[in-house]
């Protein structure tokens, strides 16, 4: 598995990350990504930024879930086989654990202020 980056690494080539790497950038592609983008696929993309951002619903983790996914066996189904874990911790950021066969990758997402990122601070147990 390949994910093309719009980068150029030391040799003014055209970046593209393999294995583990590729996989947990188009999975996050996919969250972020907004239904609607790309219009031979429409319904491609979570949305997390727009849908998920002030819903404060009781369901929002099942739903979320159920969202993640539909959207990997659609659009990415050589990754069927991984788990996303998500958790809502106190302080309203969202927790959002990838388990593969090589490991695990973790990301938090703060909607108050709109950060995603790969947590140094948060212990994957917290997540």
């Amino acid at each position: 598995m390949n994910a093309h980056l719009l980068s150029l690494n030391d040799f003014s080539m055209p970046k593209v990350l393999t294995g583990t790497n590729a996989m947990y950038t188009k999975i996050v592609y996919l969250l972020l990504l907004e239904p609607g983008k790309f219009q031979s696929h429409p319904t491609m993309g979570v949305g997390l930024r727009s849908r998920y951002r002030y819903n404060n619903s009781e369901n929002l983790l099942q739903n979320l879930h159920l969202d993640i996914q539909d959207q990997i066996e659609r659009f990415l189904p050589e990754l069927q086989m991984i788990e996303i874990s998500l958790s809502l911790k106190k302080d309203g950021v969202l927790g959002i654990v990838i388990n593969t066969e090589q490991g695990a990758y973790a990301l938090a997402y703060n909607g108050s202020t709109d950060v995603m990122d790969a947590p140094a601070a948060y212990v994957l147990d917290d997540l």
